[in-house]
């Protein structure tokens, strides 16, 4: 996979730092028809503990004094909240209690950050950073005993943390990265490192101008005996990830402010000549760039957990605006164009919501995410993006009011404007949409370059292995492999035919894979436009799988409405993965008005209210 003619320039030191390991997860069978329902038979719905509830209860207190439009205007979140925070425990929540942490499961924190979605992003990104991506995550997976003693109980009493890896023209090519950690040896053994460069976009760097918010950061750095080996083609590169204290000499930042999420505290740390001892380096000096990217792998679920707040929230304020609202003798929500963007906003919350669901408790088993990870941001991102812009929509003219002027006028305040700024940064950072496609087509789809690569450079053994797993791939993607009755009744019959669809797209989506593999070969990496549409398939059938299994589960059985909405979200779904010309899409195209309609009126009466739980809702109903 290293080789020239395949990967190239910076290309290839992606492909030594990327994680070789098999996928076991969902989406990786999904390319192979291989719907691996076992990963989801396997689970139930995670529940909180007594102790998570108790904590998520301390937490909505917390929250209630936090002004989110006076965060938006000033830019800071106001000291007595974060103090009470650090309190609680807010800054510790994944941190062991030996350490002194709350000891939270990834499914318990997923709901933290969803009560936080919904109220403040600003907020949301301070913790995520401080505890996803900074340094307890790192920390937890790959420190020593020495240093999880040393710097976690730190974390967990509030010292805020950050994770520093891009730079001004380092972004998703972390291969490029020029902050370099240069060797201080004593009697021919390395005992520390000499810090400097510049980090870029920094979360949680900058107070302001000159001061750090954070006590310490993971800064990743290319090691070097002499700075001059960075401009040398020849010389081997190698990437450590260090944890920085702030206060060390050498150390300086300069805050960023933006046009959303006003209240970040994102800046410019700057290093130089900053001593390093080598007891603060995480792993070995090859592990920097597998840190990074092993970081970011679960760090990520925080994104899509904090829309599914967002997405609550658009809910909770289009179900009471689309019934308050009356236009035409009758309720906005009533007319189908408006009601198929209250559905659409109710299908999205409980998709999301499922997946978060299977990610936390797959998490806790362990299990393979890397894939599931990168497309629940991915939708999750989106999917906020677009209920928000459709909240813009029905909401009219009152959405591009300043929440000032709306209290002015006698009405209630909703932040539709801010909302928007905030949500749009989501499709952006911790990976864009666009090269979070690109890795995961890369990913999917490795079996299939693996096997391509030995039948041209392997051996005899391997030249006859490559044809023999074509082949395999091309009978599955042709033939059903499972019993029909079997899995149909696997989620129960109202879900059977929605299992059988999965299978089926899951054998499309082969064939797709199959053939752009045999027709592009070594050059099928470059071919993005069509790698993105092989994804997005796949992020179609994730949702559809997870939110079946989700409904079939015994706490959700009794759901108002359930069935009817798993419905409308998978004949959605299906319909993007249907040819535009097929006779199930023209049906349903002529059926729309009036399942809409039906739906919209129940989403309305308050039968799906169930939706909205896990929030701090801005319309008291």
């Amino acid at each position: 996979m290293k080789d020239q003619n395949v990967f190239q320039g910076s290309e290839v030191v992606a492909e030594t730092a990327r994680d070789t390991a098999a996928y076991s997860g969902f989406l990786a069978g999904l390319f192979e028809a291989d719907v691996r329902w076992d990963l989801f038979t396997s689970i139930s719905i995670p529940q909180p503990s007594p102790a998570a509830l108790n904590f998520l209860e301390q937490f909505k207190i917390a929250l209630i004094p936090l002004d989110p439009e006076r965060v938006d205007s000033e830019g800071e979140l106001p000291e007595p909240v974060l103090k009470r925070l650090a309190e609680i425990g807010a800054f510790g929540i994944k941190i062991p209690h030996r350490f002194g942490g709350l000891e939270l499961t990834q499914s318990e924190y997923q709901k933290v950050a969803t009560l936080c979605g919904s109220v403040d992003t600003s907020l949301t990104v301070l913790l995520s950073a401080a505890q996803s991506i900074g340094v307890p995550e790192p920390l937890r997976l790959f420190g020593t005993e020495a240093q999880k003693a040393k710097y976690l109980p730190r974390l967990a009493q509030g010292e805020i943390s950050g994770f520093a890896l891009t730079e001004r023209n380092v972004g998703c090519d972390i291969s490029k990265v020029e902050t370099c950690a240069v060797r201080v040896a004593e009697n021919g053994k390395t005992i520390a490192y000499r810090l400097t460069g510049e980090k870029f976009f920094i979360t949680n760097s900058a107070k302001q101008d000159g001061e750090f918010l954070a006590s310490m950061l993971v800064v990743i750095a290319r090691i070097v005996d002499r700075t001059e080996e960075l401009h040398d083609p020849r010389a081997q590169k190698r990437y450590g990830a260090f944890i920085v204290e702030t206060h060390w000499p050498g150390c300086s930042v300069t805050r960023l402010h933006f046009e959303g999420v006003r209240g970040i505290y994102n800046g410019i740390p700057m290093f130089h000549n900053v001593y390093v001892p080598i007891e603060n380096r995480l792993g070995t000096e090859e592990d920097g760039l597998r840190i990074a990217l092993a970081t970011l792998t679960v760090g990520r679920l925080t994104l899509p957990a904090a829309c599914l707040g967002g997405l609550k929230q658009c809910l909770s304020v289009m179900r009471w605006w689309g019934r308050t609202r009356v236009q035409w003798n009758k309720p906005i929500g009533e007319h189908t164009l408006i009601g198929e963007k209250v559905c659409r906003a109710a299908a999205y919350t409980l998709a999301l919501d499922a997946v978060m669901a299977f990610c936390g408790a797959w998490a806790k088993k362990q299990g393979d995410l890397r894939l599931e990870s990168a497309a629940a941001k991915i939708i999750g991102s989106e999917w906020y993006w677009e209920v928000v812009n459709d909240l813009f929509q029905v909401r009219g003219g009152r959405g591009f009011m300043t929440v000032e002027s709306q209290r002015q006028s006698g009405e209630p305040g909703i932040p539709v404007m801010r909302m928007l700024r905030d949500a749009r940064i989501n499709l952006v950072w911790e990976g864009t949409s666009e090269i979070l496609r690109i890795w995961m087509a890369r990913e999917a789809l490795a079996p299939y370059i693996e096997q391509g690569i030995a039948f041209l450079q392997g051996s005899p053994s391997d030249k006859i292995a490559a044809p023999l797993y074509y082949a395999r791939m091309a009978r599955r993607s042709c033939l059903p492999i499972s019993s029909p009755v079997t899995t149909s009744a696997m989620f129960g019959q109202d879900y059977a035919r929605w299992v059988r669809c999965i299978e089926a797209f899951s054998r499309s989506l082969t064939r797709s894979t199959l053939v752009a593999t045999l027709r592009h070969r070594q050059g099928l990496h470059n071919k993005q436009l069509l790698l993105k549409g092989v994804v997005d398939d796949s992020l179609a059938l994730f949702p559809m799988a997870a939110i079946i299994w989700y409904a079939s589960q015994p706490e959700m059985r009794t759901k108002p409405g359930l069935s009817e909405l798993v419905t409308y979200f998978c004949e959605e779904m299906a319909d993007r993965l249907s040819p535009p010309s097929s006779l199930a899409r023209r049906i349903h195209r002529h059926k729309k008005d009036s399942i809409v309609y039906q739906l919209s009126k129940a989403i309305m009466r308050g039968e799906y209210a169930w939706l909205e739980e896990g929030i701090v809702p801005l319309v008291e109903k």
